[in-house]
């Protein structure tokens, strides 16, 4: 497994949003989000066009022959269109093979290990033997900028991950877990790019933000034992714990219910919440290290959850 990732060159600091929210400072922004800045696409600037740089920065990276790239996978919920899909554009802008399949997965924060376990049976198939994985969102274009709970919050990007056969001295990719609670969904919501409402009626996202942190340390610790019991697993096993950089907050608060604030990481102090990039983003960071054994959980939208493990 390999990784890449892009970030617009776009800057948004804490100072200028200071500047806009009159009664937040650049301190209290980092103090409550773990953020200092964050990257914003441009107007011209799509989820394809970032997907492209990310996967073309991991092509040229691994030296790897696009030729031999089976499925190409996008996870995103800011597509460039209704249709076709924003993966059939990147697949142009890559010039992939004709025999190269793709489809786009609407997923957000949990994405990534969707994504991770839909490679993995691919693969396991005998089927297929390289996926593309990318994921990529500009939540700067659905959020409201005058809203400071998100525009503090998130900031855009892509990732690509090669994924390819095991090969012996790497257990690659773990098992998976997945879970929903639907009844939550409006906690965090956004009407655009839907048919359901004429466009004159659609609006930005809304979050809820404190339903989804109680959400998140009552299901989470939960759902994760349920996860290393029915795969045999204890959190000892692993070297580093990395759940969806949501924000510094709630993941402080999480590490510490579990346990593992040893293990845990925290890192979207240049990113912010980049949602389903936001795992790959520190994957990179961590994948050149010695092998370690890193546990993987996403959460959001949906409201989701998901668990996986990889060796890197």
């Amino acid at each position: 497994m390999d990784i890449a990732s892009y970030l617009p060159e776009k800057v948004i600091t804490n100072e200028e949003l200071a500047n806009k929210f009159e009664n937040w400072t650049p301190e209290k922004i980092f103090e409550k989000t773990g953020i200092k800045l964050r990257h914003f696409a441009d107007e011209n600037e799509n989820v394809s066009d970032m997907g492209f740089f990310a996967a073309k920065k991991l092509l040229e990276k691994t030296n790897f022959n696009k030729e031999k790239i089976d499925m190409l996978i996008l996870v995103t919920q800011s597509q460039d269109q209704c249709l076709p899909s924003t993966s059939c554009m990147i697949h142009e802008k890559l010039e992939l093979s004709s025999q190269c399949g793709n489809f786009d997965i609407n997923q957000g924060c949990s994405g990534y290990i969707y994504g991770l376990s839909i490679a993995k049976s691919l693969i396991a198939s005998g089927e297929f033997k390289n996926v593309l994985l990318i994921t990529g969102d500009t939540y700067s274009k659905l959020i409201n900028q005058n809203e400071s709970s998100v525009a503090t919050l998130f900031g855009d990007g892509a990732t690509a991950t090669l994924i390819v056969p095991d090969y012996p001295g790497k257990k690659g990719i773990g098992p998976s877990y997945f879970g929903t609670d639907s009844s939550k969904k409006d906690y965090l919501i956004c009407n655009y790019l839907g048919l359901k409402k004429p466009t004159k009626n659609q609006k930005p996202l809304m979050m809820n933000g404190p339903g989804i942190l109680n959400f998140t340390l009552s299901i989470l610790p939960k759902e994760l034992n349920i996860y290393l019991k029915q795969n045999n697993l204890l959190i000892e096993e692993f070297d580093l714990v990395l759940f969806h950089q949501a924000n510094k907050f709630i993941l402080k608060s999480l590490y510490k219910k579990i346990g593992i604030e040893d293990k845990g990481i925290i890192s979207l102090e240049n990113t912010g919440n980049t949602v389903s990039s936001s795992i790959p983003m520190v994957l990179e960071t961590i994948i050149q290290d010695n092998k370690k054994n890193v546990l993987l959980a996403g959460f959001g939208v949906g409201l989701s959850w998901a668990f996986t493990s990889v060796v890197i």
